[in-house]
């Protein structure tokens, strides 16, 4: 199988900001580096506005230390880490836009974690993927309230 060459990181840059994913990539002191096109539209703030930016700075409300531990247990294990919304329901408290779970305030994300080895292997950078599973997490707890509340009136065996 041969590979397909590309041009220019701007054609790289066109697949990232087709994506309908978040995509963040930071240095090791949590300063952005790329911000996608789906972080743009969820955010309100443009790339431009937040290239070089600290993240904690940039959005106070992220939860740090729970952020930290995980870059760090990622970037020293030099694995993949997937944080599902159950863990902790979002990163970025984006609205919801999906009109199939009205329920839901704000979006539930997936946060999965990636290591950026440079050319000598070191971990320089380290990247997040942020998944929409606003649906997965409404049906969810709506699934949990009905088994709930039939397992609360349930009659009692005698």
């Amino acid at each position: 199988m041969t590979a397909i060459k590309t041009d220019s990181l701007k054609d790289l840059m066109a697949v990232v900001n087709s994506a309908d994913v978040g995509l963040v990539i930071f240095d090791k002191n949590y300063h952005i580096r790329i911000w996608n096109l789906f972080m743009v539209n969820h955010s309100g703030l443009s790339t431009e506005l937040l290239m070089g930016k600290n993240l904690f700075e940039q959005f106070p409300d992220v939860a740090m230390q729970w952020f930290q531990d995980k870059a760090h247990q990622c970037i020293a294990q030099k694995k993949k880490l997937l944080c599902t919304w159950e863990e902790q329901p979002y990163l970025f408290k984006f609205e919801n836009s999906r009109s199939s779970a009205k329920s839901a305030v704000f979006m539930y994300q997936n946060i999965t974690f990636i290591p950026l080895a440079s050319a000598n292997g070191e971990i320089d950078n380290f990247a997040i993927i942020i998944n929409d599973v606003t649906d997965i997490a409404a049906s969810t707890q709506q699934l949990d309230a009905v088994v709930s509340e039939y397992t609360h009136n349930r009659p009692k065996d005698s």
